[in-house]
C-alpha cells in the first residue's frame, strides 16, 4: 500500500459477449479503497513486491502469468491473492466417486487449452502454485470446493461470489416460460438430465452461450423474468454452481435444484428448492401448480441476493484478508 491506497492488478477474463462493459468486482474493489489496473494474460504487468496481484476465477486461465510468477524469486513477487470459484473435485463428505471427464474435457487438456475448466486441471494448477508459496491468500467460492483442498493440505478462506447489480432485477413481466435452463449444453451429464425432464412432460427452455451477447446483460434479465422456475444442473454430481442459484435469485425465477453439497450461503427450502433429480419433475410440476408457494420463496431469495449474499460484501471480505495478511507480513 503506498500513500493509503492499495494497488491491485486483477487478472479477470473478459468474455466476448461483455467487451467493453465494466466489471462489476473493479467497481467493488473501487468501493473498497483499490486502484485498479486489469491485465488478461499475457503477462504485461506482474506488479511490484509490496502491491497485490489478484486473480479471479481459475488460475488455469492465466498459464503465462502462472509461469512468470513461478519463475520469480519469492522476495520479488506481489502479494498474490486468487479467488477460485470454478468446480473441483468433491470432497469425501459428499460421498460422490470422482467424476469421469467428457471427450470435449480430455481434448482441452491434451491440446493444453488454457480454456480447460476441468476438475482435475483446477485442482493441479492450485497445487503447483500451492507447493510454491503462491497464492499468499486463496479464497474459494464454495465450501465444498474448500474442504476438498482442506483435505490435501491445502488451507483457503470461504467467500461466495455474490450477486452484483448486472445479474438482474424484477421486472415485472408476465412469466410466461415454465422452466429454464441457463447455462453451456455441451455437457453429457447436463443434456441427459434436462433429456429426462423433457420425457416427463416438463417444458423446458433451454438457453446459454459463452459468446451470444442474447444471453448476457439486459437480453438475459429479460429472459430470466419470464421464466417460473430456473432449473440447476451441475457438470457433476453435487457441485456448487452459485452464480447460476443468483441469477435465478435476482431476477425472481425460483431456482430448483439437484442436490448440492453445502450450498452457503443459500438455505435450501428458503432461497430455493434441492431434489433428487429422479424427484425434480415432481417438485416442478408442485411449483408450478402452485403460486402462493413460489412466490413466498422467490420473495425471500430476492430480498437475500439483494441485501445480504453481494459481491460487495464478499469483496470487503477479499480487502479484508488483504489488510490482515499485510499486517502479518509487512511491506516486501
Amino acid at each position: 500500500m503506498r500513500n493509503g491506497i492499495r494497488r491491485v492488478t486483477l487478472c479477470y477474463r473478459v468474455l466476448k459477449a461483455l467487451v467493453g462493459a465494466e466489471s462489476p468486482f473493479i467497481e467493488a474493489l473501487r468501493h473498497h479503497g483499490c486502484r485498479v489496473t486489469l491485465t488478461g494474460d499475457d503477462g504485461d504487468r506482474i506488479p511490484p513486491a509490496g502491491e497485490w496481484l489478484v486473480i479471479f476465477g481459475n488460475a488455469a486461465w492465466y498459464p503465462q502469468i502462472c509461469g512468470r510468477l513461478l519463475r520469480l524469486a519469492p522476495e520479488r513477487r506481489p502479494y498474490i491473492l486468487l479467488w477460485h470459484s470454478e468446480p473441483l473435485p468433491p470432497a469425501r463428505a459428499t460421498g460422490v466417486p470422482m467424476p469421469w471427464l467428457n471427450l470435449r474435457e480430455i481434448a482441452k487438456i491434451v491440446l493444453r487449452d488454457a480454456r480447460a475448466t476441468d476438475v482435475y486441471t483446477n485442482y493441479l494448477t492450485i497445487r503447483k502454485l500451492h507447493r510454491a508459496g503462491i497464492p499468499d491468500v486463496l479464497v474459494l467460492s464454495s465450501r465444498g470446493r474448500q474442504e476438498f483442498l482442506a483435505e490435501r493440505g491445502i488451507p483457503g478462506h470461504f467467500a461466495p461470489l455474490g450477486c452484483d447489480p448486472s445479474m438482474g432485477r424484477d421486472l415485472g413481466l408476465a412469466r410466461d416460460m415454465e422452466v429454464l435452463f441457463l447455462g453451456i449444453l455441451n455437457v453429457p451429464r447436463r443434456n441427459r438430465l434436462l433429456r429426462s425432464l423433457r420425457q416427463q412432460n416438463i417444458k423446458v427452455t433451454e438457453a446459454g452461450s459463452w459468446t451470444d451477447p442474447a444471453y448476457w446483460g439486459e437480453n438475459r434479465t429479460r429472459l430470466l423474468n419470464r421464466a417460473k422456475i430456473l432449473v440447476n444442473l451441475a457438470r457433476t454430481p453435487a457441485e456448487f454452481s452459485g452464480y447460476r442459484l443468483s441469477l435465478g435469485m435476482a431476477n425472481k425465477a425460483l431456482v430448483v435444484s439437484e442436490p448440492i453439497y453445502r450450498p452457503e450461503p443459500f438455505v435450501p427450502g428458503e432461497h430455493f428448492l434441492m431434489a433428487p433429480t429422479g424427484e425434480m419433475a415432481g417438485c416442478i410440476r408442485h411449483f408450478l401448480d402452485h403460486d402462493t408457494e413460489r412466490h413466498a420463496i422467490t420473495e425471500k431469495a430476492y430480498g437475500f441476493v439483494r441485501e445480504e449474499a453481494t459481491l460487495m460484501r464478499s469483496t470487503e471480505r477479499m480487502v479484508g484478508l488483504m489488510e490482515e495478511h499485510e499486517q502479518r507480513h509487512g511491506l516486501r
